[in-house]
Formats: C-alpha cells, structure tokens, sequence
C-alpha cells in the first residue's frame, strides 16, 4: 500500500479507492472486478463516475507516454472505472449470468 497520496489532490476524495483500483493492467482490472461484490462496483461506480469527464479533461493536460505517477494512477482508476461499468450498468452482477465461465478468459496484455 502506498505511503502517500496516489492520486492528485484535486481528487482526493477518491483516495479511499486508489489502492484498489489504480491498477495498471487490463488483466488485473478484470481480475479486481470479478473478485469484487456488487456491492463494492456499485460504491466505486457512485463515486467515480459522477467526475469522471473533469478527470479526462485534467488528464488531457499530460503526455500518455511521460504521465507523472499520481496522473497515471488517476488514469488506471478512471480505466478502472471503465472495467466495472458493464457490470453496474448491463449485468447487475460481476461477471455476465448466463456466459462461458469468465475464469476460462485470460487477458492476453
């Protein structure tokens, strides 16, 4: 877990999800979702998606390939964000009813 802030102060109030959700890889976004409660996506989702524009607007000002630690860390949470979302917003669960077994899935990057 991080000593300091993970993210940028002017998003602060999304700290207590940063150790979570700042994850670097597809893979391990999909892992996190899977292994998560609805209940949890849902709070993630509630306090996320709200600001999510104001986060791609602050995040317009870096370069993808020179971003600052904090400003990467804000975009894996906002790709995060992105990750939970079909299951807040289509499956009403983690990982589709009714499909292929998702652990049979693997995220080649």
């Amino acid at each position: 877990m991080a000593s300091g802030p993970m993210l940028p102060a002017q998003f602060a109030d999304w700290e207590p999800y940063a150790a979570t959700w700042c994850l670097a890889t597809e893979h391990a976004r999909r892992e996190q979702r899977m292994h998560s409660t609805q209940a949890q996506l849902e709070q993630f989702y509630k306090a996320v998606k709200p600001r999510l524009d104001e986060a791609i607007q602050y995040l317009n000002d870096f370069p993808l390939d020179d971003m600052p630690q904090r400003e990467r860390n804000l975009l894996n949470l906002a790709l995060s964000l992105v990750e939970i979302s079909v299951a807040v917003e289509l499956f009403f669960n983690p990982w589709p009813l009714d499909a292929y077994p998702w652990q049979e899935f693997s995220v080649a990057y």
